[in-house]
């Protein structure tokens, strides 16, 4: 195997803007180039830290490629496509030139996040979606919290294997000054494979073995394994009609999803118009 490359840019205002620094990321047995970031920051000395979930890169069948889901539909199934996943640290040494790394969870885990308010700086709390046959490969379907100033972890798993938990998302609780890292809610969704039903599930980051606060069925399914985000902004607030017309354009684009290569400036190559644009998204333009 061939060691992957880490490129350091500067950022726009400092003295290095622009500048791009590449060093090697020493190879383990296992491949780096396919990392899920979670969340970095520099220490005072220079020091690049940052925690990313990382795949062991094996995967015991050519079937990884299915796009139709349900893409797996057994244990046995599911562990022939996808590869082992577990929670690093990696130390970025710019002037010294080299790059340490070591595993902070061997558990299988998927998703990880922070309280966005530490975006870009020291974090003591990793949330993430996890398997619950520990560090055997399984679909993710409890929510884990990973405090890594006293290296503990505790987790909570739905009470029926046909419940799965899907991306954490790390919501502030509105109304109250609390600074606390932890002070505020962890939202997932929660997909029943047996009744073929969807909710969301609401737990106190502070206490997530606790499990949820509050559960809010939906009236439509959410597929196991879509990505979220939490946003507390009026921007946020979209009407039905807006959501439609996003998801109209959506498709439009999935359609032409091998096509992206020929995507113009004015997205002729996909068989987008500007008027689709300003259909779809008009109340914005």
């Amino acid at each position: 195997g061939e060691p992957s490359l880490l490129h350091i840019v500067g950022r726009a205002g400092s003295k290095n803007a622009g500048g791009i620094k590449t060093l090697e990321i020493p190879y383990d047995g296992a491949p780096d180039a396919n990392l899920q970031f979670i969340n970095a920051y520099e220490e005072e000395d220079g020091t690049i830290i940052f925690d990313a979930i990382r795949s062991d890169g094996t995967q015991s069948s050519s079937s990884s490629s299915n796009t139709q889901w349900p893409w797996a539909s057994s244990l046995s199934n599911y562990q022939s496509m996808a590869s082992k996943k577990s929670l690093w640290r990696y130390k970025v040494h710019p002037q010294k030139g080299f790059i340490s790394k070591d595993c902070i969870s061997n558990d299988n885990l998927y998703f990880g996040i922070v309280n966005s308010k530490t975006s870009g700086q020291k974090h003591r709390y990793i949330y993430a979606a996890a398997a619950a046959m520990g560090e055997v490969v399984a679909p993710p379907q409890g929510i884990t919290k990973l405090d890594l100033a006293s290296n503990t972890q505790e987790s909570w798993f739905p009470e029926e294997g046909y419940e799965f938990c899907g991306e954490p998302m790390y919501a502030p609780r509105r109304g109250v000054d609390d600074d606390a890292e932890d002070g505020g809610y962890i939202l997932s969704t929660l997909f029943n494979g047996n009744e073929e039903r969807s909710e969301i599930i609401v737990l106190k980051a502070s206490d997530v073995a606790s499990g949820p606060i509050a559960r809010v069925p939906l009236d439509v399914v959410m597929p196991h394994g879509y990505h979220g985000c939490f946003a507390s902004t009026e921007d946020a607030n979209w009407t039905y009609e807006q959501i439609e017309r996003r998801a109209k354009l959506a498709d439009k684009m999935e359609t032409r999803g091998s096509m992206w290569n020929e995507v113009k400036s004015d997205f002729s190559g996909l068989g987008l118009r500007f008027d689709d644009m300003e259909e779809y998204f008009g109340d914005l333009m």
